[in-house]
């Protein structure tokens, strides 16, 4: 397991940066304790933050979930043109991206050491093990997963025996 390290999403700036309403807290908080029901124990410490310096990240040394403003999708686009599967992640997938992702990934100590496959690890075990999502989130998490792959030149025929997504 890595220690002390905090994997952060990667936006390009393309994520939610409106600070979290009360509503939107208490439906994260519910998302939470339902993918929890499927985890051994419940994460030590769940951190919210309204600071767009910080973003959603898990941190395994410390079982810390810190929730920013990027736990919601874009709601606009960018200069940059069509937004990518990371900027479309509803934040019930952000969710599940860090918990059923990195989360469970770092307690059966099958993280990745390298930021691609850590990413498009926790990206495909979301999509394949999170409760309670469309079929649209899981896509869109399958797309974000490759395109992690993608950018470093990775094909997922070349990882997928080493990647820990076949059982949560």
């Amino acid at each position: 397991m890595k220690d002390k390290k905090v994997y952060q999403v990667d936006t390009g700036g393309l994520r939610g940066e409106l600070p979290l309403t009360d509503s939107q807290k208490a439906k994260i908080s519910e998302y939470i304790k339902l993918v929890e029901s499927g985890a051994p124990f419940k994460v030590s410490v769940i951190r919210w933050v309204d600071d767009l310096e910080m973003n959603i990240a898990y941190n395994p040394g410390f079982d810390l979930l810190n929730i920013g403003s990027d736990v919601m999708p874009a709601t606009t686009l960018k200069e940059k043109g069509t937004l990518t599967a990371n900027s479309r992640l509803t934040w019930k997938s952000s969710i599940a991206h860090e918990l059923v992702g990195h989360r469970e990934a770092a307690l059966a100590s099958n993280t990745q050491l390298e930021d691609p496959l850590e990413e498009a690890q926790a990206s495909i075990r979301a999509a394949r093990f999170a409760p309670s999502l469309s079929s649209t989130e899981r896509y869109t998490l399958l797309r974000d997963g490759i395109t992690r792959l993608y950018k470093a030149g990775i094909k997922v025929r070349q990882v997928k025996n080493i990647l820990h997504i076949t059982s949560r």
